[in-house]
């Protein structure tokens, strides 16, 4: 059972998807963080170091989960949680994304089984 020290943060402005997402992985014994916005998601990641992974929506009011990752990506050797970035646009170049050091780019609307056990494999469950 995953542990409550790897704690998941799920990004989105769609607060009927945030509910979703969050209960889906609480059941699977995860710890749950939710944030409605990029800015948001800053605000929590500072305080919370048990954050793990991070699961954003691409494109969001205000920030974008790009420019999220962007902005609370470490320089140097510092430990950084794994980050999803989903989006609905299928021509999003993964490469590219995968170059700046995001660990996936996932499509949506996406299975939620599949999203569970890469989250498990990935911190290593």
């Amino acid at each position: 059972m995953p542990d409550k020290k790897n704690t998941i943060l799920i990004v989105d402005d769609e607060v009927e998807l945030l509910e979703i997402y969050k209960d889906l992985l609480e059941a699977e014994g995860f710890e749950v963080q939710t944030a409605i916005s990029a800015e948001v998601a800053i605000c929590i990641y500072q305080q919370d170091s048990s954050i793990k992974l991070i699961i954003s929506d691409s494109k969001m009011s205000g920030m974008s989960g790009l420019e999220l990752f962007k902005k609370i990506k470490p320089q140097g050797h510092q430990l950084f949680p794994i980050f999803y970035l989903a989006t609905g646009d299928n021509t999003q170049d993964e490469a590219m994304v995968k170059s700046l050091g995001v660990t996936r780019l996932v499509l949506k609307p996406f299975d939620v089984d599949e999203i569970i056990e890469l989250i498990k494999k990935d911190l290593e469950f």
